[in-house]
């Protein structure tokens, strides 16, 4: 026997910076043993890539027990590969020779036993690691000193065999291979799961189980026949991972790849962290690769992952540490350079190595510190039981976080974990902690069915097939029994199947075109219809039709401008005068929702109003009612001018309708009314009314409810307990409406609640020990007490206790007070009362509208020639008019100005009225029209639109003539000693007249001709009649009998130089003002002509 002992006596330079020799606490001195010859020991735990984790370690300890640093270590490294028979001498040569104090090693299971043995006689403190581990310790409480910081197989089989029973797997088959490479794990691990399930898992039955070790295509192909006929749940363990692929593309070509087949992975490197292969295990990696990789990744659908775990993962000190394993094993003490040159990574298990050192030196450390301030580290190293007791407890190294248990082992954690992404990724759904015997589990999911089962539809697998592993215990079918015959079979059914589904489609496409068929009947194009405001023509027609209201010429116009704007409209189809309810809401029709609408139009009774149809390409979506020329209740309720007495007959007759119209409703397809109040009651012309505004409730429940429309509503609808109107509902809102037939009011309009439509709705929503109602107070003497009773019975507060409709209307019925059943035959009674005295009043109203008449025409004659008034009167268009030949004239009062300054507003109006209605009288004689007063200023013109020749110089001479006379008899009240003189000029020529405006029409000249007489009278002398040269030479020329003076040549504003004459007077008559200087050498002559 060789032993190979190396001793090496480590001194920390530091050390004699901060501390002399005298401070030392003692020496301790190490154990390690690790081969260093078998390449493939070496990759996994060799001394040239692992011996330098002790050192790394002790100086990591240091950092946080500075006790440490007093303590001298020493050393001691024996080299051993594996071989049982030679450690157990090398070991005593340790122990006995060279006094070491604790042992790090060996790390392989053959030697394992050995170890622990002699460690416990000798109570030197045994630290494990690497695959010392993969051998079973039946009873590490025998072991006291001896320490495993590597979780177990041991620890592994106890936590899939819990999992087996979680999902009550029991009955299994397990498959295995081992390889030397990899220092035989799978080996070791079948072993453990032979001896632990067959002793302490008495419910779970291995039913095969194999150690590979052909791999041919009749091997496998045997071992999954073998497999299929036993179990459904395959626990694999394969070292080599082509191995592993070859396994499950055998189970692949047998039929093995469905949802009952469940794979367990184990991947027992011991921990996450020892994974030298990092590949995927279904790709073939070999040259050239056999082309199978999408079939053997498809497998990992069925397959589950169980592997070692740890709650940190890889950290970047366990990288660190690996990658500076080189450059530590040539440094002191261990100065390994040719030898460890070619190693660029520590060993797979010198992480853990790590980790044992470290627990000893930090458990050592605690020792110390128990001991007192100056302990002996010698003595106390020799303590091995003393040293271990501080090694349990949690602790965190290079593997992450572990926990050594009381027994010195390491608790193990497992993950299961499924495949994802082709086996790159795996989710990780349950993991396992196992203490002793044990296990706790931590279930990341909580519905297995979308979650871990999910790629089985979210199915967990049975242990065994509902018909067996071999349909043992299933009947053979009779397509088994008899193929040709299910042959006949299923032909003859395909065939019957071909022509149901021919006839079901048929059907369908009939029904279907029946359905748009019906559809096209509710259906209303917004393009067809016309909105009463662009309807033209109609109006005339629509007021021919009679009604019994007092302003029966204007009420139909009326009450269709009512019905113009809002949510109710008018429109017109073709001639026919329809009510279109605007809905203000987003909607998209649905199948059912277009049913409903075909019920609608069908729904047809003498006291529902009919339903027209429903437009849903116009603005807004509306639906379309018949139109009744009465409208609603509330307009008749509230009109003031109604001239039928509403007696107790008619207010029955109203009620008895309202009531079968409401048990028709109850009684159809609809069902309820919903939105029943005294706003949707319609009367048509025959006074028959007409429950409208129903149905639709896939639409009214999108839209806002006022409050002004809430005060029919039931109050379990206004207090949301209930979402959608009922029977009952109807029935309280059919109480509030008759209350208003009965009342001749709306609902609690004549009540004392002050706030309104809010308030009254608050207090109907508010639950109290009398509701509020309105007060029944009936506007006839002749309403039979039975029927207030019932309005009682109808609005009460709980919805079971009102009648039925059918009730109601039996009930109504009932009351009756034997008078004719035809409302209308009761309102022609009504009318035959009138009919005497209607022709007197529509005389006297003749007369008076005659009179009327009169006056407006007499109006209209002084504010427009009579001529142009005829026209107007007849409708016809007043056209601009050219007038060749025309005399206008012009006249203002002198120093009006500086007149109206001595008198009152009040005392100016008089005197222009005064003067005026003397001008006014003096026109009438004359052939002469007053065009107008602008202030003091006043505007004739002779020659339009009556065409007189030339007559018209003569008659506007004539005029001026005697205006100017009349001024010396007129006297101003207020100022009695002032005379009025006023300036007046004429001139002849051409000019347009024509209307002008439509409010307070105007008729008005309009040419240059009314700009020169213009001018001529602000050129004028007062008392004076300034003439144009035209005006002079026409009457003159033409007319004659007129005395003129030439006044010679004027410049004009805008006309220039112009000449102009002086109208003196008439020949043989007195002047117009003999006053005047210019007529003192005037003479009568001739008389005039």
């Amino acid at each position: 026997m060789i032993i190979n002992i190396f001793i090496i006596f480590l001194t920390f330079f530091h050390e004699t910076i901060h501390q002399n020799l005298n401070m030392s606490l003692g020496t301790v001195k190490i154990g390690i043993v690790l081969p260093n010859i078998n390449p493939i020991l070496i990759y996994w735990q060799g001394y040239q890539n692992s011996a330098a984790a002790v050192t790394k370690a002790l100086e990591v300890a240091r950092e946080n027990n500075t006790i440490l640093k007093n303590v001298n270590f020493e050393y001691v490294l024996t080299m051993n590969e594996c071989v049982s028979t030679e450690v157990a001498g090398e070991l005593f040569d340790l122990i006995s020779v060279q006094k070491i104090q604790v042992l790090f090693g060996p790390p392989c299971y053959r030697t394992a036993n050995v170890a622990m043995n002699i460690a416990t006689y000798y109570e030197i403190p045994l630290y494990l690691f690497g695959t010392s581990s993969l051998q079973e310790i039946t009873d590490f409480s025998l072991y006291n000193v001896v320490t495993s910081v590597m979780p177990s197989y041991s620890n592994f089989v106890i936590g899939l065999a819990r999992l087996l029973i979680k999902f009550q797997w029991t009955n299994v088959a397990i498959v295995g291979y081992e390889s030397a490479d990899k220092l035989g794990r799978c080996g070791r691990f079948y072993d453990q799961i032979n001896q632990k399930i067959t002793q302490r898992f008495d419910q779970i039955n291995v039913v095969y189980q194999k150690s590979m070790v052909n791999f041919s295509h009749d091997a496998l192909k045997k071992v999954t026949d073998d497999i299929k006929k036993l179990a459904r749940v395959i626990v694999v363990c394969m070292d080599e991972i082509d191995k592993l692929r070859s396994f499950m593309l055998a189970a692949y070509d047998n039929g093995m790849n469905t949802s009952d087949y469940v794979y367990i992975n184990c991947d027992v490197d011991m921990d996450i962290y020892v994974n030298e292969e990092n590949k995927n295990a279904m790709i073939d990696y070999k040259s050239p690769p056999d082309g199978r990789d999408k079939e053997a990744i498809s497998m990992y659908k069925w397959m589950f992952h169980l592997d070692f775990f740890t709650l940190d993962g890889i950290s970047s000190e366990y990288n660190n540490f690996r990658n500076s394993m080189p450059r530590l094993m040539r440094e002191p003490p261990f100065n390994c350079t040719t030898e460890c040159e070619k190693y660029n990574v520590s060993s797979a298990y010198a992480p853990y190595l790590f980790d044992s050192a470290y627990l000893y030196f930090i458990s050592l450390g605690l020792a110390l510190k128990s001991h007192g301030t100056n302990p002996n580290a010698t003595a106390i190293a020799n303590n091995g039981t003393l040293v271990t007791t501080y090694s349990t407890g949690v602790f965190n190294g290079l593997t992450g976080a572990f926990q050594i248990s009381k027994n010195l082992t390491r608790n193990s954690r497992l993950s299961l974990s499924t495949y994802f992404n082709d086996g790159l990724n795996a989710s990780r759904w349950i993991h396992v902690l196992v203490v002793g015997n044990d296990v706790e589990f931590n279930i990341s999911y909580t519905d297995p069915a979308t979650t871990i089962f999910a790629v089985r539809g979210g199915v967990t697998p049975l242990n065994e097939p509902k018909c067996g592993y071999q349909d043992e215990f299933c009947q053979p079918s009779f397509i088994e029994q008899s193929p040709v015959g299910f042959a006949f079979i299923i032909v003859g059914g395909v065939l019957i199947l071909v022509v149901i589904i021919a006839l079901m489609l048929f059907l369908c496409i009939m029904k279907k075109k029946e359905e748009e068929k019906q559809n096209e009947l509710w259906r209303m194009y917004f393009g067809s219809l016309t909105k009463y405001s662009d309807y033209k023509g109609s109006i005339t027609q629509l007021q021919s039709k009679k009604s019994l209201h007092s302003t029966s010429q204007t009420s139909t116009k009326q009450s269709f401008k009512d019905k113009a704007a809002g949510k109710h409209q008018l429109f017109f189809l073709h001639t026919e005068p329809i009510m279109g309810r605007i809905h203000e809401v987003q909607y998209h029709l649905k199948k059912k929702d277009m049913q409903h609408l075909r019920q609608l139009r069908l729904l047809d009774n003498e006291n529902i109003n009919k339903f027209i149809g429903f437009c849903l390409d116009g603005p807004t979506l509306i639906s379309f009612w018949r139109y009744c020329s009465r409208l609603s209740f509330i307009d008749i309720l509230t009109d003031e001018n109604l001239s039928i007495n509403m007696d107790g007959f008619f207010i029955y007759s109203l009620v008895k309708d309202t009531v079968e119209g409401l048990n028709a409703l109850h009684n159809s397809s609809i069902g309820v009314h919903g939105n029943l109040s005294s706003k949707n009651c319609l009367v048509d012309e025959r006074w028959q009314v007409k429950l409208s505004d129903f149905g639709l409730p896939f639409i009214r429940c999108y839209e806002k409810h006022t409050v002004n429309n809430q005060i029919w509503t039931a109050p379990e609808i206004l207090r949301e307990e209930i979402s959608t109107p009922t029977k009952s509902s109807d029935i309280y809102s059919l109480g509030i409406v008759l209350a208003d037939v009965v009342n001749k009011n709306i609902a609690f309009e004549n009540s004392d609640i002050r706030g309104g439509a809010d308030e009254i709705v608050y207090m109907l929503k508010k639950k109290r020990d009398i509701p509020l109602r309105p007060v029944l107070n009936p506007a006839v003497e002749d309403i039979t007490p039975a029927l207030l009773h019932l309005i009682k019975d109808m609005w009460s507060e709980e919805p079971t206790d009102r009648p039925k409709s059918e009730t109601v209307k039996k009930l109504v019925k009932e009351m009756n007070p034997g008078k004719s059943n035809n409302l209308m035959d009761h309102v022609y009674g009504i009318l035959e009362k009138y009919a005497s005295n209607l022709e007197e009043e529509i005389q006297e109203r003749t007369k008076e509208l005659i009179e009327e008449k009169k006056k407006a025409d007499m109006l209209l004659s002084r504010m427009l020639p009579k001529q142009v008034a005829e026209k107007l009167k007849l409708g016809q268009p007043i056209l601009p008019e050219q007038f060749n030949q025309v005399t206008i004239f012009f006249s203002d009062v002198v120093s009006f100005t500086t007149l109206a300054a001595r008198c009152t507003p009040m005392q100016v109006v008089s005197l222009l009225n005064n003067l005026y209605t003397t001008f006014d009288s003096i026109i009438n004689e004359h052939d002469v029209y007053k065009v107008e007063t602008i202030g003091d200023g006043y505007l004739c013109v002779s020659g339009l639109p009556h065409r007189n020749g030339v007559l018209h110089v003569k008659e506007i001479a004539l005029l001026s003539i005697n205006l100017i006379k009349s001024l010396e008899n007129f006297t101003i009240q207020h100022l009695p000693k002032e005379k009025i003189k006023i300036r007046v000029g004429m001139h002849t020529g051409s000019c347009v007249a024509g209307v002008v405006g439509l409010t307070m029409p105007r008729y008005c000249l309009f040419g240059d001709t009314v700009n020169t007489a213009s001018r001529m009278e602000s050129n004028g002398k007062p008392n004076h009649i300034h003439m144009s040269y035209d005006a002079h030479k026409l009457l003159t020329e033409k007319i004659g009998g007129f005395v003129t003076e030439p006044r010679g040549e004027v410049l004009i504003k805008g006309k220039g130089v112009m000449e102009t004459f002086w109208l003196v007077g008439k020949v043989g008559e007195d002047p117009a003002d003999p006053n005047n200087n210019i007529y003192a050498d005037y003479k009568k002559e001739s008389p005039s002509l």
